[in-house]
């Protein structure tokens, strides 16, 4: 999950205590700011980590050319 710090909209509490929550395989990145932080200031941060998880859990089987 990605959260922001100061997140307002979807309220960060309720987030982290989702994710406390939540099953493995898990990761948590947070991002200083608010509800939009992730998607402007900080997009960089929130987009690898978004990518780096799915690279992990969603990997194309070696048997496909990559994409």
């Amino acid at each position: 999950m990605i959260v922001a710090t100061d997140d307002r909209v979807t309220m960060t509490d309720l987030e982290l205590r989702a994710y406390e929550e939540a099953l493995e395989p898990k990761r948590l990145v947070t991002i200083a700011g608010n509800h939009f932080s992730p998607y402007d200031a900080a997009f960089s941060v929130a987009s690898t980590a978004a990518i780096d998880w799915f690279r992990l859990h969603l990997s194309v089987p070696q048997t496909h050319p990559a994409i």
